[in-house]
């Protein structure tokens, strides 16, 4: 006889009534048909009227039970795990399934995730492939996010790693940690079920290039060594290589396909922190274990730029296209590094001092 799980759909939101609008209400009446669901919106400090929009017009759904909608404000930045693992923890399903609030759960999702744990409860429902196919997916990224497992593994895991902190690779590190476990990798290819809202990477995270000023030398055809010099005198420096591009010129590249998961990457030892000054017309950066070096401003090809004793020069990136791009790497290759780190160490169980955890926390009965 088929098991009907306890299932919750956990929304999490941070400004995204405008979105809310659109979805919520949607994926109530899609999933009207399966009577063992709650619904799980959790406001992370929203300042965007959230609260007074749910409570106008979703009162029958929370007295019924089927929305729980919940508040903090205590957090000052959006940390998509920590709010996934809170969203969890508040959840009461056997199954817990995370969508943002720009994604439709689908018509009769309940019941189609219902069917998948019946055929097999060990597995995790995601749109995401393994990194041993690629980390490309059955549907568009922007629905990535969208996963179901059981609550115990959930909890076998210690949930999403709060240590990424900001948008990207939380949903590919979670599964594959699952995976270390034992728990199978079911893919979501149903098209009706990878349904959102289209939407710029402004929405997901925050570059704001007035913070700082880029620099750029370029090394090679596929190696450039980006400097990035923050308003508040720290900066940091590495070399990204372009890994199509680093192989394009070896015969066996022509019938081999190259391996790399990612186009670029960050040459190793990784990101060099430290702080600058700027004097006359010369940078100067001091950095860890003693590295110190001088940048004088110089003027090649009608082009002025910076150049090291090696004879290495930096150029200004004002190009607002390339410097979005490059941002916009810095950002993920964060997120990518902790998952590519958690992989390689086999790591299983993170967040050791606990996870989705607030001192306190609203709840919306009426």
């Amino acid at each position: 006889m088929k098991k009907k799980f306890k299932i919750s759909i956990c929304i999490v939101s941070m400004n995204r009534l405008h979105h809310l609008k659109q979805t919520l209400l949607q994926n109530i009446i899609d999933n009207s048909d399966y009577q063992m669901l709650e619904y799980i919106l959790l406001d992370y400090n929203s300042n965007d009227g959230m609260e007074k929009w749910v409570k106008e017009n979703f009162q029958k759904y929370i007295s019924d039970g089927i929305l729980k909608y919940y508040r903090t404000v205590e957090p000052t930045q959006w940390n998509p795990s920590h709010a996934k693992n809170l969203a969890f923890n508040l959840a009461q399903g056997e199954i817990l399934c995370n969508i943002w609030a720009d994604y439709y759960a689908g018509p009769q999702f309940a019941t189609y995730v219902n069917e998948q744990f019946n055929e097999d409860e060990n597995i995790v429902l995601t749109p995401i492939k393994s990194q041993r196919e690629s980390l490309l997916c059955a549907a568009k990224p922007d629905v990535l996010a969208k996963v179901c497992v059981r609550t115990a593994d959930f909890k076998a895991v210690n949930g999403f790693d709060e240590k990424m902190d900001r948008h990207g690779f939380e949903d590919h590190d979670f599964v594959n940690r699952l995976e270390l476990i034992g728990v199978k990798r079911t893919l979501i290819e149903d098209l009706s079920f990878l349904n959102f809202i289209s939407h710029s990477d402004d929405e997901r995270f925050e570059e704001n290039a007035d913070d700082l000023k880029v620099y750029i030398n370029y090394k090679s055809p596929f190696e450039s060594e980006i400097l990035f010099l923050y308003n508040n005198g720290d900066y940091k420096k590495a070399s990204i290589i372009d890994n199509y591009a680093a192989v394009s010129g070896r015969f066996v590249s022509s019938y081999i396909p190259n391996k790399s998961l990612f186009e670029y990457t960050v040459r190793t030892p990784g990101w060099q922190f430290g702080v600058w000054n700027e004097q006359n017309d010369i940078i100067r950066l001091s950095g860890s274990r003693g590295f110190f070096a001088r940048l004088v401003k110089t003027r090649i090809n009608g082009h002025y730029g910076f150049q090291s004793k090696k004879g290495s020069i930096f150029y200004i990136i004002d190009d607002q296209q390339l410097l979005k791009e490059l941002l916009t790497f810095d950002h993920f290759f964060y997120t990518r590094s902790i998952m590519e780190e958690n992989m390689r160490k086999k790591v299983v169980v993170v967040n050791s001092e606990g996870y989705g955890q607030v001192r306190k926390f609203e709840i919306c009965t009426k």
